[in-house]
């Protein structure tokens, strides 16, 4: 069945279906990437206007996105969406990026992002929560802030 789904969608990003060995149960894709693929599967994630944030953040930064199931732990430290924000904000961050590679730092990092964003005229109640980024709950919360920023720098 899955090879059926792979020759339906093409290079469809979404999940393909899996099944065990007797094919008496069939899910969407594998189980350790349930995380990635849940928030579209509950409609709560949109794939063309993150794909755009993705984009302009490898145009700001100059540095290319890992894989769609690997965005997560490439925005966790906070890094990348800091660099962004200095860059496109020069002198908005309210704290220097920390680069050590820490759950503190990341910490630090996401709440310097946080408290930028909000600085520039972000308002709070459209900020995702540290949480949503460190523990990679609802990214798609930390890509419609992303995005907002993304308006903002236009």
């Amino acid at each position: 069945m899955a090879a059926g789904w792979n020759k339906f969608t093409g290079k469809s990003p979404y999940p393909e279906l899996a099944s065990n060995s007797d094919h008496s149960s069939i899910c969407y894709g594998v189980k350790t990437n349930r995380n990635f693929r849940l928030g579209w599967i509950q409609g709560k994630r949109d794939e063309i206007m993150e794909q755009s944030v993705i984009e302009w953040i490898e145009v700001v930064l100059r540095k290319f996105a890992p894989s769609n199931n690997e965005i997560g732990e490439w925005l966790r430290d906070g890094i990348i969406i800091c660099e962004v924000i200095d860059k496109i904000f020069p002198g908005s961050l309210v704290r220097k990026i920390n680069y050590k590679q820490s759950q503190f730092s990341s910490s630090e990092n996401i709440q310097n992002f946080l408290e930028s964003a909000q600085k520039l005229g972000i308002k709070k109640d459209f900020l995702f929560e540290a949480s949503d980024l460190k523990d990679e709950r609802d990214l798609g919360k930390v890509f419609r802030t992303l995005n907002l920023l993304k308006e903002k720098a236009s």
